[in-house]
């Protein structure tokens, strides 16, 4: 996701940027940036998409639009729990995470089920 610089960024990660700076950034990245008033976005960011439920575990990596919950790597799981707004507590392992999210996907169903 591409954003301007609101103030100085000096990050090992994304290089110093100044003020006024476009940067292309990961979403998780950019929306927690944006949140603390660091930058804004200069691209619309991607709609929020609440899935139905988890991909199959069966499901074949990259097939379809996203992953299987059960395929994706920690930075993977974590970019997912931020863009969909999934608070995973304190959860730091992988299987952890993975558990953090499926459930919050699986009360969503069942909320939406209602």
């Amino acid at each position: 996701m591409r954003v301007e610089m609101l103030r100085l960024m000096a990050n090992p990660k994304y290089g110093n940027a100044p003020a006024g700076a476009i940067v292309d950034m990961d979403p998780a990245d950019a929306a927690r940036r944006i949140a603390a008033g660091d930058c804004k976005p200069v691209d619309e960011p991607p709609k929020k998409r609440r899935p139905a439920a988890p991909a199959p575990a069966s499901a074949p990596p990259g097939d379809g639009p996203e992953a299987a919950v059960e395929d994706m790597t920690v930075e993977q799981l974590k970019a997912y729990a931020a863009a969909e707004d999934i608070d995973l507590g304190a959860a730091t392992r992988k299987d952890e995470i993975r558990a953090a999210v499926v459930a919050a996907l699986e009360q969503r169903r069942d909320e939406d089920g209602d």
